[in-house]
C-alpha cells in the first residue's frame, strides 16, 4: 500500500489506513483530530483534492477538523516544484473554492470545525453537519468580495 498521495505527498499511510486508524480510536473511546491542507495538490487538482479530502473526513468520522493553506516555503521540495512550473500555487480565491467543497460535502457526526490558521485567508469556526449552511454562506460571502480576505502579509505558519 502506498504512503504518497496521488499528488506526491508523503503521509506516512494510505487512506485507507487512516480510516482504520480512525475507527480504531472512535472504538477505543479517544477523539480523533485531522487537518487539511489547502492548496498543496496545486491548481489542476484542487477539487479532487477537496472531494478525496471530504470523503477521507466522512469515513474517518472525527472529533475535529481543521484546514490549513499550503505556504511554498524556499528551499523546500515544493519550492523546487513550483520553480520548474510542476507546481502552481492556487491563488486566494481557488483556495476557498477547495474549502467550500470540503465543507460541502464532509458528512461527520459531530465535529468541531476550525479555519483559523494564520494561514488560511478566511478565519472559520463551526460545527459540521450542524453549522454547514452558515460556513457555506460565509465562504460564498467571501468568494463574492462581501467579506475581505487576511491580507497575504498577515499570513504565517
Amino acid at each position: 500500500v502506498s504512503t504518497q498521495s496521488t499528488w506526491g505527498i508523503v503521509k506516512g499511510g494510505s487512506a485507507e489506513d487512516h480510516i482504520r486508524a480512525g475507527k480504531m480510536l472512535k472504538e477505543a473511546g479517544i477523539e480523533n483530530s485531522i487537518i487539511f491542507l489547502l492548496g498543496i495538490a496545486g491548481m489542476e487538482q484542487s477539487q479532487q483534492h477537496a472531494m478525496a479530502c471530504a470523503k477521507l473526513a466522512t469515513a474517518m468520522d472525527p472529533e475535529f477538523i481543521s484546514a490549513l493553506t499550503v505556504e511554498v516555503l524556499e528551499g523546500t521540495p515544493l519550492a523546487k516544484k513550483a520553480s520548474r512550473g510542476k507546481f502552481i500555487v492556487p491563488e486566494a480565491y481557488d483556495t476557498l473554492r477547495e474549502l467550500r467543497t470540503i465543507v460541502a460535502n464532509t458528512n461527520p457526526t459531530n465535529a468541531v470545525f476550525r479555519s483559523n490558521h494564520a494561514s488560511n485567508y478566511l478565519p472559520l469556526k463551526g460545527n459540521l453537519p450542524k453549522d454547514r449552511d452558515l460556513l457555506l454562506k460565509t465562504i460564498d460571502q467571501a468568494l463574492d468580495g462581501q467579506i475581505p480576505l487576511r491580507p497575504e502579509e498577515m499570513r504565517a505558519l
